[in-house]
Formats: C-alpha cells, structure tokens, sequence
C-alpha cells in the first residue's frame, strides 16, 4: 500500500504525508458532535462500559472533542480531565488539561488515537501515568488494497493509525498493558453499511 507501513501484525501507519493535516479546531469538534442527536446516547455508553470493566474515580479522556464524554463521566461522580488540541471550552467540573502525563485512575481514547502523527503508539501509551486504558478506533480488517482504498475510515493525512483487533491487542501489550476485552459495542449506535464489525473497543490494564 503506497505510503503505508506495516509496523506489526496487523497495524498500518500513514509513514508519508501527502497533503494537508486537518486543523484541530473548536470548529472541527463542532462539526463531528454538536449537531448529532447520537452523541449523548454515545457517551452514555461509552460510561457504562468503563463502569463495567474498571473501577476508577478520575478519568483523562484524550482528544475530548465536545467534551460530552467527560460531562457524563462528572455528573457521575468522576473526577474528569480533558486533554484536546483543540479550543473546545469544557463546562465546571471537567477540567481542561495541557499534559496527558497527569495520576488519572484511567485514561480513554474514542476516536482520538488513530490521529496521533507518532510513529511508536505502545512508547507514547507506556509513559501515561494510568494502570487502565481505553481505546475506541475504526475496525481495519485488512481485506487487501482494494478494501482498504474504498474503506470510509481510510482518511488520509488525518487517519495515521489503522488496527486490526491482533494489531491494537500487540500494541497494548508492548506498552505494558495486557487486553481485557475487545468488541464492538458502539456498533449499536454507529451503524456500518458493511457486513463488518465498524468500530474496535479494547480495554487493558498495566501489567
């Protein structure tokens, strides 16, 4: 696949840089969540699922994009951090964050990780200051080129990342987080117009 790379069993990276990176704006976040009557009913469950695997009263979320996430998790009791490139205000309690490498009881990435220019995703996950992660991305299923090229998720210059479920599972792993779960439960809300499970949630906590 011209200017990807498989770094390992199942992961491909964008190794080459063929236009522009989109900007990481209030805008941007605006344009993804503020107009979909989907996004509460997604941040309910993505909540729900991290009562359901961890136990945690503080929570960093990266790449927050409106923030939904966070104010579900502090109407909850929980002790929510946010950390975003982007302006996107976030409403008391939730505090906005300039270091990812703060004491969280866990740290989640829903849609936000797949973006990271960085070439080595298990370095970068090591050094967080957590014992338990989540990680939501698009399901790549390495169907070859032809699937790959037409597939929804391949946005290039945006998209760096693509995992199959082997392939995140690897990367946990190497970062020092075994897998404690894996499927696809957003499915239920965001839909594929494939016969294919659409988006990958893996749960890990430190070794």
């Amino acid at each position: 696949m011209n200017g990807y790379t498989k770094l390992a069993c199942g992961h491909l990276y964008q190794d080459v840089v063929t236009g522009a990176i989109p900007t990481y704006s209030k805008e941007y976040s605006e344009e993804r969540y503020d107009k979909y009557d989907t996004t509460r009913p997604m941040s309910e469950l993505r909540f729900a699922l991290c009562k359901e695997l961890f136990k945690f009263d503080s929570v960093l979320d990266f790449g927050y994009g409106n923030g939904d996430f966070l104010s579900v998790c502090a109407n909850n009791g929980v002790k929510s951090f946010g950390y975003d490139v982007s302006d996107y205000p976030l409403k008391k309690p939730v505090t906005k964050t300039s270091s990812l490498f703060i004491d969280c009881d866990l740290v989640t990435f829903f849609d936000s990780i797949e973006h990271l220019e960085t070439r080595n995703i298990s370095s970068f996950l090591a050094k967080l200051h957590t014992n338990q992660i989540l990680i939501s991305v698009p399901w790549f299923h390495d169907l070859g080129n032809d699937w790959f090229y037409h597939w929804k998720h391949r946005r290039e210059n945006e998209h760096f990342h693509h995992f199959t479920a082997g392939g995140l599972c690897e990367v946990m792993e190497s970062a020092g987080f075994t897998p404690i779960y894996h499927a696809n439960p957003e499915d239920k809300i965001r839909k594929s117009d494939l016969p294919l499970p659409n988006i990958l949630t893996m749960a890990g906590v430190r070794n």
